[in-house]
């Protein structure tokens, strides 16, 4: 796979949409509350957000109490129905027994990339009015992707369950199973070219996928037809659930020259009560990583297993084949525990901090991928703690959205605008 960079000239179409940023759009709704309902033939998915207790700050249970969405490419954007654009729209708690930090809301299915966050804007430190409780207050995730992962794009997911979906995608049209090599966590260049061959006759009968044992997420698999990505997996009804791990944060300066967290994260299938995986239900979860709990819900693995448990619940059951290669099997956790009660966030590793800061916004260089003026070209990282640069760039937008969008159409009006499009399969 790889990935296709488009070059998109916006200088005058950027200014525009600035100067047009505080028109309401005469679909989008704005509710009350500020949070987000689609306009008519809006076309929508519904993501979830599980907010870490360490957002939870005395400041944001007194101010906000909810969660945020911001996305900057797609249709009814934060800037086009509000006079405001950061931190988005409003995204309130789900109403569900036992679990009190998940967030649900609504989004246009051609939002590239989203970021939740405390829906907090923290201000720009040094200007009138800033309060330093407010601006610590303000927590976010890196820009994720919004649209959807194709084969083993994300970290979390694994080839275990791609080569499932492949292999139903292969019933659908009579055709043989692919020969997997499963001790290659990756793909071989054997399984590009099948895959290859496989997908271009799953689009010439331009199937639509169905699989019935997913449950609710049985459509979220797709044969996508306009990038070459394969199958791809949507996010529609899964939760996004932030890795407290701090090797996996990042601090970031490039709108708010002080420095302010980043945290990374991924898409999971969320099970109830909590509970979330990277397989679509608990039951195949279980099923297919031969996991079992004993009386005392503890995981019970097969033998030849190893078990990595973290802080906060993810359990990892690694298979390590004969070659010295690793490869994660599963994912299971539980945001209601630790992830929710811990109300201190993980310190970030000293090497990981940066070790110069801005003087001034000024400096702010210039965004690659995104027309967003509050955007950061930074890597994702992933759940390994090692550093991929993919279509999810890492941004920190607490700063005064009025002043940053100045200074970045002051610069990107004479030098265009440049974003990631998805990633192209080939052999």
């Amino acid at each position: 796979m790889r990935k296709r960079i488009l070059s998109v000239v916006l200088a005058g179409a950027l200014s525009a949409s600035v100067i047009a940023g505080s028109a309401i759009s005469a679909s989008a709704v704005k509710n009350p509350d500020d949070t987000y309902t689609p306009g008519q033939g809006i076309t929508a998915r519904t993501y979830k957000f599980a907010m870490p207790g360490s957002w939870m700050t005395d400041y944001w249970k007194a101010n906000e109490n909810a969660a945020g969405i911001y996305w900057w490419t797609g249709a009814e954007t934060p800037e086009t129905v509000f006079t405001h654009a950061w931190p988005g729209y409003k995204v309130n708690r789900v109403n569900e027994e036992g679990v009190e930090n998940l967030y649900s809301t609504p989004a246009p299915a051609d939002a590239n990339q989203i970021i939740f966050n405390a829906h907090i804007d923290g201000g720009m430190p040094g200007t009138e009015g800033f309060i330093q409780e407010k601006f610590d207050a303000a927590r976010q995730i890196k820009d994720t992707p919004a649209q959807y992962y194709a084969f083993l794009e994300s970290d979390y997911q694994t080839k275990d369950l791609w080569t499932y979906v492949w292999d139903k995608a292969a019933d659908a049209v009579d055709a043989d199973h692919i020969e997997w090599d499963m001790s290659d966590p990756k793909m071989t260049d054997a399984e590009a070219d099948a895959i290859a061959e496989l997908y271009e006759t799953l689009q010439e009968e331009e199937v639509e996928l169905d699989i019935p044992e997913f449950g609710e997420y049985s459509k979220n698999f797709f044969v996508e037809m306009e990038n070459g990505d394969g199958i791809g997996m949507n996010f529609d009804n899964m939760v996004f659930v932030v890795n407290m791990d701090p090797n996996t944060m990042s601090i970031s300066t490039t709108i708010v020259p002080e420095g302010m967290i980043t945290y990374g994260g991924d898409w999971m299938f969320y099970y109830g009560n909590g509970e979330y995986g990277n397989w679509p239900t608990k039951d195949l979860l279980l099923e297919k990583t031969g996991i079992t709990f004993d009386e005392a819900g503890k995981p019970v693995l097969p033998e030849g297993s190893e078990l990595m448990i973290d802080d906060y619940g993810t359990v990892n059951r690694i298979y390590k084949t004969g070659d010295g290669k690793e490869q994660k099997l599963m994912v299971y956790g539980n945001f209601t525990g630790k992830y929710y009660s811990d109300t201190t966030a993980p310190e970030i590793p000293e090497d990981m901090k940066p070790t110069t800061a801005p003087t001034s916004p000024t400096t702010t260089p210039i965004p690659t991928a995104s027309p967003d003026a509050t955007s950061a070209t930074q890597a994702k990282s992933n759940s390994t703690g090692t550093t991929t640069t993919n279509s999810a760039n890492g941004a920190v937008a607490t700063g005064d959205f009025a002043l940053a969008v100045i200074i970045f159409v002051v610069i990107a009006a004479g030098a265009g605008v440049f974003y990631f499009s998805r990633k192209k399969m080939s052999k």
